[in-house]
């Protein structure tokens, strides 16, 4: 007799598929995240660049007022000094942030100009003026406006004027530049063509003052 026995065999194993080395392809990693990764770094140093040369050159020559009143209601339109001093102005001083923090009169006209310093020792030189006010005008308009735009009054009385002597108002200022600098408003008596002479005095501070 002849035993059968059942033909018992493995199921078919799945298809491998084979990776020809020669033939394999790879998908190429995108570089956008790195790329924009970069550029806002750029962009933040940039910005940060800006910002910082903005800080410290000084701030701002756009004087903040264009106009103050004075005692008596009178109202004094006013000048910047970048363009009212502008013949004192050389190599970088006096910095932005101190002629962008004073004025004169509007109407003022340049009767002179003093280098004291000859560009040699601090800055120290003064423009004089004559303007259609009366001194005590000027004297309240000075007296008003340098606090007002930040300058610390350290002294108001009798001053030296090229001409004689008149009535001083005495400011101090920090800037950015490191130095402390002093203004000198000396206004002079109003003369018979009803006009008052005056001058501002522009000095750098030595280190520690």
């Amino acid at each position: 007799m002849v035993s059968t026995t059942p033909d018992v065999s493995s199921p078919p194993s799945p298809p491998t598929d084979t990776v020809d080395p020669a033939r394999r392809t790879y998908q190429q990693a995108s570089l956008r995240g790195p790329a924009l990764l970069v550029l806002g770094i750029a962009v933040f140093i940039v910005v940060v660049g800006v910002v910082g040369s903005a800080l410290t050159s000084g701030n701002t020559t756009t004087l903040s007022v264009q106009r103050i009143t004075i005692p008596g209601g009178n109202v004094v339109q006013l000048t910047p000094a970048t363009s009212a001093l502008h013949s004192i102005v050389g190599a970088g001083d006096p910095p932005s942030d101190i002629l962008g923090d004073l004025a004169v009169p509007a109407g003022s006209r340049v009767t002179g100009t003093v280098d004291s310093d000859q560009g040699a020792a601090q800055f120290d030189r003064t423009v004089t003026f004559t303007v259609g006010l009366s001194a005590d005008q000027v004297v309240a308009l000075y007296r008003k406006l340098l606090p007002h735009l930040g300058w610390q009054v350290i002294y108001f009385g009798t001053g030296a004027q090229r001409d004689g002597q008149g009535t001083e108002v005495l400011a101090k200022h920090g800037s950015g530049d490191g130095y402390y600098w002093e203004v000198g408003a000396v206004v002079s008596p109003t003369t018979s063509t009803s006009t008052t002479p005056f001058s501002l005095e522009l000095f750098q501070l030595p280190d520690g003052n």
